[in-house]
């Protein structure tokens, strides 16, 4: 198949063309060149996708998906799809179970309320305008005749992760440091490994089940902090010592904890979706996090 990556190079993106190239799809990314495959078997285009001349300028392919991990802002999608030499059977967006409206009682599934609000602050932003993407992508695509995915990861974790979050803890391993452990946390969240979510890119492109469709993609495990270290313990090659503190302390003094500390921050999600309709099977958090530990654990020795 014939793939257009948009964003291929960084985390999610990185490790999707790794996995892709290996299943020997045919693939070109969209970069702005900060970061580069250099992989024989992927074409790409070193330019910003808010060049539309550039776009209209690229040679024109008919494209089995479009698999977009960097539309942020409204209008992003629009612009592509609208400007692309070529035909797109597929346009799959990469968005975020965040999309949903908060505080709704148990696991949210794909058809519940999206956000109605904006919060404050840059995440609160990006959330909001994740959920305006999802709305033009399902009216652009309309429009064009294009099969729309939305795929909505959980907290991805894995190799190649840029943010502090799983990679903070496995470096304080590594380097001998105590790991702050809020001991009176009450706070859950899901996981989905990076590979995982890639996987699960690749099971929606060309899947009829999947057009017109959104997909949660988020481990069944319901993960608090004391399980987190659990499994840290047993996957870690080496021990390391807890520094017990209490939330009120953690953010007192900005120790920065990357996962929900209380209930009231939590938010839980459905991955049941996609199994069943796509014949998916997530990685158990044990094993992505001993995969984790062992990329993670040479890049900070």
């Amino acid at each position: 198949m014939k793939i257009l990556v948009i964003g291929g190079t960084y985390f999610l993106g990185r490790v999707f063309t790794i996995v892709a190239s290996r299943e020997n799809q045919e693939l070109f990314l969209i970069n702005r060149g900060t970061y580069t495959m250099n992989m024989p078997s992927v074409t790409e285009y070193h330019l910003d996708r808010h060049d539309i001349d550039s776009l209209k300028k690229l040679t024109p392919q008919e494209y089995d998906a479009v698999v977009d991990f960097c539309a942020y802002l409204p209008g992003d999608v629009k612009n592509l799809l609208q400007n692309i030499s070529g035909k797109v059977k597929q346009y799959i967006y990469i968005s975020t179970c965040d999309v949903y409206k908060r505080n709704i009682d148990g696991l949210k599934e794909e058809s519940a309320e999206l956000l109605d609000v904006c919060y404050p602050g840059e995440a609160g932003e990006y959330m909001y305008n994740k959920m305006l993407l999802e709305k033009e992508m399902r009216n652009t695509c309309q429009g064009l005749d294009i099969a729309y995915t939305s795929i909505r990861p959980g907290i991805i974790y894995g190799p190649f992760n840029y943010a502090p979050r799983e990679s903070m803890f496995i470096q304080w391993i590594v380097t001998g440091q105590p790991l702050p452990y809020p001991v009176d946390a009450d706070g859950q969240f899901q996981f989905a490994y990076v590979k995982d979510v890639a996987r699960a890119i690749l099971s929606a492109i060309g899947h009829k089940k999947a057009y017109n469709q959104a997909f949660n993609v988020c481990g069944n495990e319901i993960i608090d902090y004391k399980y987190f270290f659990e499994v840290l313990k047993r996957v870690s090659d080496r021990p390391f010592v807890l520094q017990e503190i209490t939330t009120k302390q953690a953010i007192k003094q900005n120790i920065p904890l990357p996962f929900p500390l209380t209930k009231e921050e939590t938010e839980l999600y459905d991955g049941g979706k996609i199994k069943k309709e796509l014949a998916f099977e997530y990685t158990s958090f044990e094993e992505g996090m001993e995969k984790t530990f062992q990329a993670f654990k040479n890049v900070f020795s």
